[in-house]
């Protein structure tokens, strides 16, 4: 749903997801067919029964592994993340029309149709994404937004919309908390609002209220305690509707269950793990002096005490000096292989022997160290609610943001996972780890860089 101020801000709802799904399903299967008689010359009459029987489960398992990549959510942070989908996506469906062939003994001589046909789908899905974006975009065009909250809020809020392609927003006033009465005069000429922080109750009702009065959309950045409110449920006392929040610890059976997803994962993982991590042990020792792996104490579930393992990064005994920090993006005490790691997050493998241990799951809240849970917990009480869960590998917050995200951003994150935990998030949030180690940006140290470039509407 999105408005176009050129449109006297009609509500257009842009391409029905059902035809993006459909488009992608054609050019899938129209991918390997090309891939067929690329390879092959031509349709053989062996090769047509299989061919059919492939293609409604492609069909099936293309919706399923787009949607769970996000590829049918909506989209305003340009095309690149759209690529990284893309590619994950078609080395699944590569992936899975392999293990068909093979169960099937289908296409036994026919191995180069697998690898034409991911690169064929690639070229068509890109090509259609992009004609699709670029008409999402001219269908909603350029909205005019105005931002409501304290300094400091407005400012985060307004450096993340500088890191969105250009002509999504156009923000045409900021107003402070103590200036909302000027909230109505401004409101014919948005499109959007943005409600970037904390106001009064009262404030954010009379916002939301009187921009669904003349159609405006509303995006709101969450209170803590409004995202832990997402698994309340309404109820009644009597005749009064009330809000039930719910207990958001894990169920008996849900910790079994994601226990068993986790020991299966980290088992699949560890074979192909040990021989990349003894190449990359002597790659460590071979171009910095200190141990290989490095070891450190983090909170874990329920706020107990575990040594984390990694591969180490930086020089040795780098917080010897300066004491518990956070690493930026120039920080000269990591090493050049480390950088590599970093990159790539291969310098978390050895935490699959945690995830052996129960020390963590594959999916869930990243662990801190006690240093910075202290600080965090003074500063956002909150904070001690991610370790209703077992942290892990990788997480809700990593997926979605970046390393140099705010904390409190990535409290949003972590306590919408605990609220709102299941198999099949843990199971959505897996895949999406994979185009994210192909994002350079998400693994970059602390920036300012882009707040110095930040410029303000004149009030």
């Amino acid at each position: 749903m999105g408005f176009n101020s050129s449109r006297g801000h009609v509500k257009t709802s842009g391409i029905p997801k059902w035809l993006v799904a459909l488009v992608d399903i054609s050019l899938v299967n129209l991918g390997l067919y090309f891939a067929f008689v690329f390879v092959t010359g031509d349709l053989q009459g062996f090769q047509l029964e299989p061919l059919f029987l492939l293609l409604p489960l492609l069909s099936l398992a293309t919706v399923l592994l787009f949607n769970n990549l996000g590829l049918y959510s909506r989209q305003l942070s340009g095309m690149m993340p759209v690529v990284r989908s893309l590619l994950t996506g078609v080395i699944g469906l590569a992936v899975f029309s392999a293990l068909f062939a093979f169960w099937t003994r289908a296409f036994i001589f026919q191995q180069g149709v697998f690898l034409a046909a991911p690169v064929i789908q690639l070229v068509l899905l890109i090509g259609w994404r992009f004609l699709y974006w670029r008409l999402e975009r001219w269908i909603h065009g350029q909205k005019k937004l105005l931002v409501i909250g304290s300094h400091d809020e407005v400012e985060q809020a307004l450096e993340k919309l500088m890191c969105l392609p250009r002509g999504v927003f156009e923000v045409i006033k900021v107003i402070g908390p103590d200036k909302v009465d000027e909230f109505s005069e401004w409101l014919p000429g948005a499109d959007a609002v943005m409600i970037a922080g904390s106001l009064e109750l009262e404030q954010k009702n009379r916002v939301i209220r009187e921009s669904f009065d003349q159609s405006r959309e509303v995006l709101i950045v969450p209170d803590l305690y409004e995202i832990i409110l997402t698994r309340a449920m309404i109820t009644q006392v009597h005749d009064t509707p009330v809000v039930e929040c719910q207990d958001m610890q894990a169920t008996f059976s849900q910790l079994f269950i994601k226990r068993v997803f986790d020991l299966a994962m980290a088992a699949v993982m560890a074979v192909p793990a040990l021989p990349l991590m003894l190449l990359l042990s002597i790659l460590i020792k071979s171009t910095s002096p200190g141990p290989v792996i490095f070891s450190q104490e983090r909170v874990g579930f329920r706020n107990r005490i575990f040594t984390l393992y990694k591969l180490r990064t930086m020089i040795d005994h780098a917080e010897d000096q300066s004491g518990p920090v956070f690493s930026t993006e120039e920080d000269d005490r990591v090493t050049p292989v480390g950088r590599f790691l970093r990159a790539t997050r291969l310098d978390e493998l050895p935490q699959i022997y945690n995830v052996l241990r129960g020390d963590l799951s594959i999916v869930g809240p990243r662990p801190e160290r006690p240093y910075f849970v202290q600080l965090f917990q003074e500063e956002m009480p909150e904070y001690n609610l991610r370790h209703l869960v077992k942290p892990g590998i990788t997480g809700l917050a990593q997926v979605a943001g970046h390393y140099a995200t705010n904390t409190r951003d990535k409290l949003r994150y972590d306590l919408y996972y605990v609220s709102d935990y299941s198999l099949l998030m843990d199971f959505r949030i897996v895949l999406l780890t994979i185009p994210t180690l192909i994002n350079r940006e998400a693994a970059r140290g602390l920036n300012k860089e882009a707040l110095g470039r930040l410029t303000w509407p004149k009030s």
